[in-house]
């Protein structure tokens, strides 16, 4: 049984196993970073999030059977704020044409922006490698939970979310475009830089380039790795395409990560959430039944939980006897139905 809840102080030990997978700057393999993110987290759950968080819900996707957590997400309630900008390049185009040479150019061009009243973003999705093909969809379920926090705690969010993908990166660990552009002007490796901004990022302002760069004075390899996503993020990307999120034409001023947006209200897992009253009546699963599936959340005595569960032919959850001990549920209770994408 596989279980998604807010994430534990007791669950650092594992957690830190997890982001050795991936080290992203959300969350990345750096035991005091990710000490001090659960406390945010366990603070922002607890509805009194510090001033220096804005609020962060961490989810964690636990087995039960095991006792281990096994994935994660989390939700920046709000980045770019007073004093801590959210950065991004801007990619445009420029056309440039020669009457007297007959010749034509679209040049592509990169342009720092910031603002500091951004947006929320979602992030730090982590699966351990052994789930990712478990019968109950777990990348799928870590991505959506925090949608459908989002659907139930709408003013806890900005009205724009936006999602930033892994690019692609060289065997040696190096990145093509921080090598061909960050590293010129910072003098730092990817990984020094990534985990300096985590904590501080006044050196992007004042050590990045304030005009716009051309693409073309790239090598051509650089020049295609922009705005293109890691192999490992494809999935997810399919995921958030499906419930209305899309390429804004701007990627991550480190590595080229393409940034993937949406109005908060218009997500399909944050609209179509359906309330219902669980019935009395427990039913059974045949283990044979393939059916459509859907995330089933509640916040009862337990707080926020959340399951995977295979919907009947009438779209109705099958909410076996297992998993309302799981949610810590009984009939009569409210219980919310979001559909996989």
């Amino acid at each position: 049984m596989l279980i998604l809840r807010p994430i534990e102080r007791a669950d650092l030990d594992d957690l830190i196993v997890l982001a050795e997978m991936l080290d992203s700057m959300n969350l990345p393999s750096d035991r005091g970073f990710l000490e001090q993110r659960i406390n945010q987290s366990v603070r922002t759950f607890e509805n009194r999030p510090g001033d220096e968080d804005r609020g962060i819900s961490v989810f964690v996707l636990e087995d039960l059977e095991t006792g281990r957590i096994i994935g994660s997400s989390l939700i920046l309630h709000k980045i770019g704020t007073p004093g801590s900008p959210y950065f991004w390049l801007e990619v445009s185009e420029e056309e440039r044409r020669s009457v007297e040479l007959d010749r034509r150019f679209v040049h592509r061009m990169l342009r720092l922006r910031s603002t500091e009243d951004g947006p929320t973003e979602i992030g730090g999705l982590i699966l351990d490698p052994a789930y990712r093909r478990h019968p109950e969809r777990c990348g799928k379920a870590l991505s959506i939970v925090r949608l459908v926090w989002m659907g139930l705690h709408p003013e806890r969010f900005e009205r724009e979310v936006i999602a930033e993908m892994m690019s692609p990166f060289e065997e040696s660990g190096e990145n093509l475009l921080w090598e061909a552009f960050g590293a010129k002007f910072t003098g730092l490796s990817y990984r020094e830089a990534d985990h300096l901004s985590a904590r501080d990022k006044r050196f992007i302002t004042d050590l990045f380039p304030r005009e716009a760069v051309y693409t073309t004075l790239f090598p051509h390899n650089v020049q295609e790795a922009i705005g293109q996503t890691g192999r490992a993020a494809k999935a997810a990307v399919r995921i958030l395409e499906r419930v209305g999120f899309r390429y804004l034409n701007q990627v991550d001023p480190f590595d080229g990560g393409p940034y993937y947006g949406a109005s908060r209200d218009a997500i399909s897992s944050v609209r179509d959430r359906r309330e219902l009253v669980l019935p009395s009546t427990v039913r059974r699963l045949d283990a044979s039944y393939e059916g459509p599936l859907a995330l089933l959340s509640s916040e009862g005595e337990r707080g926020f939980r959340a399951t995977v569960v295979p919907l009947d032919e009438e779209s109705a959850p099958i909410v076996t006897d297992e998993c309302r001990r799981a949610l810590g549920v009984k009939g009569g209770d409210r219980v919310n139905v979001t559909p996989l994408p």
